[in-house]
């Protein structure tokens, strides 16, 4: 449930790049999205993905491992998801089809971040305008086709690009541990470790997003 307001501070100023914003919320699988990263991705792209969005970039990147010149992993592993979670977004998805939805509430948008932002009402706003922006067909759809998550993570030393990981210590979301485990996988990856910092790593910590990309991606 992201749109271009996630990257609007990363991007300020980012003017040696072209910064081009990939909208998957009308896909209803992962093999959707591959589809629809393959019609819209420059051949040797440079890439930054977040959350979901970095797993499907993965689950792309796997079956096109020479198509992507470099990536920025940001907050997430190549896990798949377990019979718990399934559940819950069984359940979720059982409920919000039978009942309004009120959009994302302040409890559950604070746990995508680090108690530190608890307070910073900006951030928090700038979660729920996201998701009132998206609404209630589109968190439904996004629910079914990221529920497809299986692991992919024995597959990753198939893709070829240059990557480097950042990953947040106190992420509440991704395990820490899942993530190394991931960037291991790789065979050419770098990796970043965040303290005092949630899920939400492009809202919280956008300057050194800022700077990972222009060093990463400054010989491209």
């Amino acid at each position: 449930m992201c749109t271009p307001l996630l990257w609007e501070l990363v991007i300020a100023d980012l003017t040696q790049f072209e910064c081009v914003f990939i909208d998957t919320t009308s896909a209803t699988s992962f093999a959707a999205i591959d589809a629809l990263l393959d019609t819209t991705l420059e051949e040797n792209a440079n890439v930054v993905a977040f959350s979901m969005g970095a797993y499907a970039t993965m689950h792309f990147a796997i079956s096109h491992p020479t198509r992507i010149q470099k990536l920025i992993i940001i907050a997430a592993s190549g896990k798949g998801l377990d019979a718990k979670e399934l559940q819950l977004r069984k359940s979720t998805i059982d409920f919000l089809e039978q009942h309004h939805y009120k959009g994302i509430s302040t409890a559950r948008a604070l746990q995508f971040l680090h108690p530190k932002n608890h307070q910073n009402n900006g951030l928090i706003q700038v979660i729920k305008d996201m998701d009132a922006d998206l609404g209630k067909e589109v968190l439904i759809r996004q629910l079914k086709a990221t529920s497809q998550r299986i692991d992919v993570t024995e597959k990753l030393k198939n893709i070829q690009s240059k990557i480097h990981v950042i990953a947040s210590k106190e992420d509440a979301l991704v395990h820490i541990d899942d993530v190394k485990h991931t960037q291991q996988q790789f065979t050419k990856a770098t990796m970043s470790i965040l303290k005092n910092c949630g899920h939400m790593i492009p809202l919280e910590m956008p300057d050194l997003v800022k700077e990972s990309i222009v060093r990463f991606f400054k010989d491209s």
